[in-house]
């Protein structure tokens, strides 16, 4: 006897498996559209990247027996529209079996440090482990990136995580450098301690620019490789002149011993306003040499990836387009201690502050403007 047509909708939600993933289970398991005829669960598992149990659970839930009278025939076969009726169905019946329950303290505390403070999940949850769970429920990092995906945490979605859910876009080969004096400097030259992140004081370094018809007003940004601490500036315009100013002025800020011991190398891009490489690499308080200059190569931003990561998280709180001119430089401030107040996966929970100070010599105290104590 045949079976009664079902209807369905694109995604049975809580499941291990979209409906895309259902029809091609169900062409492996036929062997039809051309596909080869596989019906083990853990060749299937290896094919879609599940766990040979999940394999087994979802072909028994889409199994559909066709009978015959005559002659009396039986055939059980995999249906991928039964398969995703059943999820809805169980879906509709007992809701989502989420760890986290009705813990609306969680959900609230997520959405705060996610919404508010921009943190993502990884640092949400350092955080909790750090100053405490606002609750008795504990969850995972890929839980709590599965609960949002899937909108099980009220109203959060990937457009409120830090990068909005944006994929990185896979690196290309460098170019050559077009000027001699960039090529004499290039990143190909850089000390292997700095391409490792084995030593601290190799710096990343890059200007952020406002919006067409705003100011000249940009930002100058800086990040250390190795502790992914960020400096912000605030500069005049976008010249090799304020630029090497800004140095200067950040030299005299914190003084010419420690600046030598926080900056060693500074890696560019080939901008025009890092093409005064006497300027930037002469002390502004001795005639000794502050640090040395390199430049990666053209159109190879991801060289200088730290540093690029950085400044799409100052996008969050400075909206491309917008006006730098018009924040001020508290605001500017706050924004660079938020990053180096913020938990990081690569730095195993540690803050960008919390590793800087690490590194820094016990005489030295970290000065007011570059975020203070941690």
């Amino acid at each position: 006897m045949g079976r009664t047509k079902l209807t369905i909708e694109d995604h049975a939600h809580h499941s291990h498996f979209t409906w895309e993933e259902r029809i091609q289970m169900q062409y492996y398991y036929t062997g039809w559209h051309g596909h080869q005829k596989i019906r083990s669960p853990l060749l299937l598992g290896k094919i879609f990247g599940k766990h040979e149990s999940t394999i087994r659970r979802e072909l028994k839930r889409g199994m559909v027996t066709h009978e015959w009278d005559n002659p009396p025939f039986e055939h059980k076969v995999y249906n991928a529209e039964y398969a995703q009726k059943d999820a809805e169905s169980q879906w509709s019946a007992k809701g989502p079996e989420l760890k986290l329950g009705t813990d609306w303290a969680l959900v609230q505390a997520v959405t705060h440090l996610i919404r508010n403070e921009h943190y993502s999940p990884y640092a949400v949850l350092a955080e909790f482990d750090s100053t405490g769970w606002p609750s008795d429920t504990r969850i995972s990092e890929k839980t709590l990136y599965n609960y949002i995906q899937a909108g099980y945490m009220g109203d959060l979605s990937e457009k409120d995580l830090l990068y909005g859910g944006k994929r990185r876009k896979p690196k290309k080969e460098p170019r050559r450098h077009s000027r001699a004096a960039a090529a004499a400097k290039s990143i190909s030259g850089r000390p292997r301690e700095a391409s490792e992140r084995t030593e601290f004081g190799h710096w990343e370094i890059d200007t952020v620019v406002g919006g067409v018809g705003t100011s000249s007003v940009c930002l100058m940004t800086m990040t250390e490789r190795k502790t992914r601490f960020e400096i912000t500036r605030k500069i005049e315009d976008r010249t090799m002149k304020s630029v090497t100013h800004e140095l200067d002025v950040l030299e005299r800020q914190i003084g010419a011993s420690l600046f030598q011991n926080m900056f060693k190398t500074v890696t560019g891009d080939n901008g025009s306003e890092f093409s005064d490489i006497e300027g930037i690499e002469r002390s502004a308080l001795s005639s000794k040499q502050r640090l040395t200059l390199y430049f990666a190569h053209p159109y190879s931003s991801f060289e200088r990836g730290t540093n690029e990561n950085h400044n799409g998280i100052i996008r969050r709180f400075i909206p491309k387009g917008s006006d730098i001119g018009s924040y001020t430089k508290q605001t500017i401030k706050s924004t660079q201690d938020w990053m180096n107040s913020y938990p990081r996966r690569i730095l195993h929970g540690m803050t960008p502050l919390r590793a800087l100070a690490a590194e820094l010599p016990s005489e030295f105290c970290i000065p007011t403007i570059l975020g203070g104590t941690p």
